[in-house]
């Protein structure tokens, strides 16, 4: 019986792990490591200044941090946004998202 209650929570585990982050292309999984595009041509100026806003995601269940624009803004000391990207990394049961804006 034990034995069985503990597959079912190891399975119900890892479900969760591989949809932490789902609600986007390329999350969850045993191991994701990726840097989405953000739609700019080869002719963008991004700007000489990058900020970086990052939340964290512990075993699919806990979420904390602020990776909101604003923050990188923040970060970056930002004032005009020309650009923005996303990177997502999801390690087994830890995951990181962070926003990653370019301007001025």
């Amino acid at each position: 019986m034990k034995r069985a209650l503990f597959l079912t929570f190891l399975f119900a585990s890892l479900g969760f792990c591989s949809t932490a982050m789902a609600y986007e292309p390329y999350e969850g999984g045993i191991w994701t490591s990726v840097k989405t595009p953000s739609g700019e041509t080869e002719n963008t100026r991004l700007g000489s200044k990058v900020g970086r806003a990052t939340c964290t995601n512990y075993v699919g269940l806990v979420k904390v941090g602020d990776c909101s624009l604003k923050a990188a803004m923040k970060n970056g000391k930002i004032s005009r946004v020309n650009g923005a990207d996303w990177e997502k990394s999801w390690k087994v049961i830890y995951g990181t998202k962070t926003f990653v804006v370019y301007g001025d």
